[in-house]
């Protein structure tokens, strides 16, 4: 079963036990389209990588379609929350990331209330946005050490190497393009390549940038484990209106669950849940189900809207 599991794509697989049996965890997009956008987003990498223009230049139809079909799932569940946490493997880390910005950014467009053809754009350049680390060299990409000054500088040439590929090899909007050349400029004025500021920076830049940020935050790299969504989120938070956008932050903390569905999580009051629904409304305080001994109970206890549960606060996730 695992290896037809591999020859099929998949990276992993949820594991539905005692606890989280009856747990409905939705995703953003549908499994099937996921799986055909990374694929066709590593072979289009791979296209740019080795060179290949005209082939990758085919690929450019195809990706459109997949970014109006993933803006139409996402238009058409624009009231869902993201309650789940990807799983990806290391090498495959390029095309997954490139997959959970796009998503992440268009989830954002819409609590910003992008039209249609403007979360096209957003997402076709958020799909794209790492297109110039194909031509970083793949031991800097993966060091699993502290980057050197050097290697640093040189990394950060990706933004206007990518930008450059798809301005003279690739037949796409100036406005999906720009999001490759903006995503690591900060709001304040402190970020690559050009030190732009506020509004000077697209605002698909401004969202892919937190988009970026929180993915890259939550994944496992070589040289650092991921963060839990609840931590990511502090940390983007910590950057309001100085490194983001504090709309774009915003935005996030809106559809971003900090505990998605299926958490396993301490409560203040010494008790063990897991958690069964959020609300965007109360992002930090879902509805759980107790777990006594290693069971589920048949308690429930709405943090959100149960007045006799104010006291009560998530500590922690239960790491066992």
């Amino acid at each position: 079963m695992i290896n037809k599991l591999e020859i099929l794509g998949y990276q992993g697989v949820y594991v539905d036990d005692k606890i989280s049996e009856g747990l409905d965890i939705q995703d953003v997009i549908d499994p099937r389209l996921k799986h055909a956008a990374r694929a066709e987003m590593q072979a289009f990498f791979r296209n740019v990588e080795t060179n290949r223009i005209h082939q990758a230049r085919k690929r450019i139809p195809t990706i459109r379609s997949i970014v109006h079909s993933i803006v139409d799932e996402v238009v058409a569940n624009r009231d869902i929350m993201i309650n789940i946490i990807d799983i990806r493997a290391y090498d495959d880390y390029t095309y997954s990331h490139s997959l959970n910005v796009a998503v992440l950014s268009v989830v954002m467009g819409t609590v910003l209330g992008l039209g249609k053809k403007q979360l096209y754009a957003l997402t076709m350049g958020a799909l794209l946005h790492d297109a110039g680390k194909m031509f970083i060299k793949k031991e800097i990409l993966n060091k699993p050490s502290r980057l050197t000054p050097e290697e640093f500088e040189e990394i950060k040439t990706h933004s206007e190497l990518g930008y450059r590929y798809l301005s003279d090899q690739m037949e796409i909007p100036e406005e999906a393009r720009i999001v490759a050349l903006h995503h690591h400029e900060q709001y304040c004025g402190k970020g690559y390549p050009a030190g732009l500021s506020g509004d000077d920076i697209h605002l698909y830049g401004r969202v892919c940038c937190v988009a970026d940020v929180y993915d890259a935050l939550t994944s496992d790299r070589p040289y650092r484990k991921s963060m839990l969504p609840s931590d990511a989120i502090e940390y983007i938070m910590g950057g309001y209106d100085t490194h983001f956008d504090p709309r774009i932050v915003d935005a996030l903390t809106r559809k971003i669950a900090p505990y998605p569905v299926g958490t396993y999580v301490h409560l203040s009051n010494g008790q063990k849940a897991i958690v069964v629904k959020n609300y965007q409304e109360n992002i930090l305080r879902p509805k759980v189900r107790i777990i006594a001994d290693g069971e589920p109970t048949s308690e429930y206890i709405n943090l959100a809207y149960d007045m006799s549960a104010l006291n009560i606060t998530i500590t922690g996730i239960v790491n066992e």
